[in-house]
């Protein structure tokens, strides 16, 4: 397809609604030729079904993903969706993507819009991931791989995500039609694939969530406690390995982490 023909049919599906006169605009900004343009104009009524189609297709893969957002948002929803659109459009080739990229831009202008609940980016969020973490491949239950120890890191499961929230949206109830509201306190939440194929969710300790954080992000054991301990302002008693320690006997035992992380080469 000529670069003119694809740009036009891009902003044909991705922006405002579609008639004879913006069809016409559109193919002299692109410099579409007068035959295509033709031909384009007798197929008017084809390409609004077809816009219809795609834009349908992204709604329902994001009713799939997000559908309490969707529903607390109502009318405004739609507002965001057509502006996310319009504005940004998506970038991804798999419907399943396509929610974090409309959250990643709607998540300013929500937390500025006063008609949003200010918990509503935390929920949305919260049910995006769950799309997310189902898609990723699990580990299976079973003994770790290597034994932990002080001067490795942690090898974790690609399916675990660690995420903090302001509201404790984790708590609400699944029904769509639900319209309370979360209590607001600062939430860690390790999310994972349980080997059983579940999503399921554990809520951390600030302590333990930063000695997560850390190994996360390849710390050494080691270092992760003693770093995560400053951080709290404790000292890194026997109370608090022990708690360290069956931590990650849990993770372990849940299927989140497989063992010690390979040494660094060098």
């Amino acid at each position: 397809m000529a670069p003119g023909l694809e740009a036009l049919m891009g902003e044909l599906v991705l922006g405002p609604a579609l008639d004879a006169r913006r069809l016409a605009a559109l193919c002299e900004q692109h410099a579409v030729s007068a035959p295509d343009a033709a031909a384009l104009a007798e197929s008017l009524e084809r390409l609004k079904v077809y816009r219809e189609l795609v834009r349908g297709n992204l709604r329902e893969a994001m009713q799939l993903s997000i559908p309490r957002s969707i529903e607390r948002l109502g009318p405004l929803f739609d507002e965001y969706f057509d502006r996310f659109l319009s504005e940004r459009g998506p970038r991804t080739h798999y419907l399943r993507d396509v929610t974090p990229e409309l959250l990643e831009f709607c998540e300013p202008l929500w937390r500025s819009d006063a008609r949003v609940p200010h918990y509503l980016p935390d929920l949305a969020r919260h049910e995006s991931l769950h799309i997310e973490v189902s898609a990723l491949p699990a580990l299976q239950r079973g003994p770790l791989a290597a034994p932990l120890a002080l001067e490795r890191g942690v090898d974790f499961s690609e399916a675990v995500r660690l995420v903090s929230y302001r509201y404790a949206v984790h708590e609400l109830p699944d029904a769509e039609d639900d319209r309370r509201a979360p209590s607001e306190r600062p939430i860690s939440l390790l999310v994972y694939r349980s080997p059983e194929h579940d999503v399921r969710y554990l809520e951390l300790t600030p302590l333990a969530s930063s000695i997560v954080l850390r190994l996360l992000a390849g710390d050494e054991l080691g270092r992760a406690l003693q770093a995560a301990a400053a951080q709290a302002g404790v000292p890194l008693t026997e109370s608090v390995l022990s708690g360290a320690a069956s931590l990650l006997a849990d993770l372990a035992e849940r299927g989140v982490i497989r063992g010690a992380a390979e040494p660094r080469p060098g």
